[in-house]
C-alpha cells in the first residue's frame, strides 16, 4: 500500500497526516473532537483501492502541536488548516474529491464547503449537528469540571457511559488509554474547545448551509444520545442537495459501532447525479 507521512506547518500549529493509496479519486476525513487519525482505520481498510485517503490530526487533537498562543483553537484555525493541508496535498489534481466528517469533525466539513464551495464532489456528514442538546450540554460542564479537578482520566468513562455504550470493547479501551495518555496542554485544549461548543450556540447562525450545493448525506444513530433528531433533519432540509439517513440500532459512533455503514458511504460516493437527485427528492 502506498503511504506518504508528512507534518505541515500552518499559523501556529504543526499538524501531522498521512496519505494512503495512489487513486485519482481523493478521500478526506476529519475526525471528532480528541480523535486521532487512527479513528478511520476502517476507512482506510475498506477505501484504499478505489481511493486515495487522507486522514490527519486537526489542531487541538491527536498529535498535532500548538506551537505558541492560547490552547483553544477556532473552527476558523481548523478550517484554515485544513486548506492549507488540502492545497499541500494538490487536491484539486485528483480527478474526484469526497469529503467525510464524523462528530466535531462533519461541523469542521461543512464549515469546509460553505466558505469553499468548488473543491469536493460529495460529502458525508456523520453525527452532524448544529447544537448542543441538554445531554451534551451536561457532559460538556462535567468535562469541565473533571479538567478544573484534575481528573481528566474520568472524562472517557463518562463519554463512554453517556454515549459510547455500544461501541466495541477493544475501542473503549483505546478511548480509555488515550485520554490516560494525554498531557496537561492536551486537556486544556479540550477545555477551550468545551467551552467554545457552547459559546458559539447554533452553528446554523455561523455555516451557511443553503450555499452547500454538492450531495451531501446526513447520518445519525438511531440511540445517538448527544444529537438533536429535530435540529439534524431540520440542517439536512437547509442544504440545497441534502439527503438524512436515520441508522437503526447504534448510536453516535455509526461505523465503529455497525461496520456495514462503510458500504452505504461507498454507494453514496458512486452514485450518478440523475441517483443523488432522486434521493434527496425522496
Amino acid at each position: 500500500m502506498n503511504k506518504i507521512a508528512g507534518k505541515l506547518e500552518v499559523s501556529r500549529f504543526e499538524i501531522p497526516y498521512r496519505l494512503y493509496g495512489s487513486s485519482d479519486k481523493l478521500m478526506v476525513c476529519i475526525g471528532g473532537a480528541k480523535q486521532t487519525m487512527s479513528a478511520w482505520r476502517s476507512f482506510v481498510s475498506r477505501f484504499q483501492t478505489e481511493y486515495s485517503i487522507l486522514v490527519f490530526d486537526l489542531p487541538g487533537q491527536g498529535r498535532a502541536k500548538i506551537n505558541y498562543g492560547c490552547m483553544g483553537v477556532s473552527l476558523e484555525e481548523q478550517v484554515d488548516a485544513l486548506h492549507e493541508l488540502l492545497v499541500r496535498i494538490d487536491a484539486q489534481k485528483y480527478s474526484s474529491r469526497y469529503l467525510v466528517g464524523g462528530s466535531w469533525g462533519s461541523i469542521v466539513a461543512a464549515s469546509y464547503l460553505d466558505r469553499y464551495p468548488d473543491l469536493f464532489n460529495r460529502a458525508v456528514l456523520g453525527s452532524f449537528g448544529t447544537r448542543a442538546n441538554s445531554v451534551l450540554q451536561v457532559i460538556i460542564d462535567q468535562v469541565q469540571s473533571y479538567i478544573e479537578q484534575g481528573r481528566g482520566a474520568e472524562i472517557a468513562p463518562l463519554m463512554i457511559e453517556k454515549f459510547g455504550q455500544l461501541i466495541p470493547e477493544h475501542l473503549k479501551r483505546q478511548i480509555i488509554s488515550q485520554f490516560n495518555d494525554m498531557s496537561e496542554e492536551q486537556y486544556a485544549s479540550f477545555y477551550e474547545h468545551s467551552r467554545s461548543v457552547t459559546q458559539m450556540g447554533d452553528l446554523k447562525q455561523h455555516i451557511e448551509l443553503s450555499s452547500i450545493a454538492i450531495p451531501v448525506l446526513v447520518v445519525m444513530g438511531q440511540f445517538d444520545t448527544i444529537m438533536d433528531l429535530f435540529d439534524t433533519r431540520k440542517a439536512t432540509k437547509m442544504l440545497a442537495n441534502g439527503e438524512f439517513q436515520l441508522v437503526k440500532g447504534v448510536g453516535h459512533f455509526l461505523h465503529w459501532e455497525k461496520p456495514e455503514l462503510l458500504e452505504t458511504y461507498a454507494e453514496f460516493f458512486e452514485r450518478t447525479a440523475e441517483e443523488s437527485q432522486h434521493c434527496s427528492a425522496n
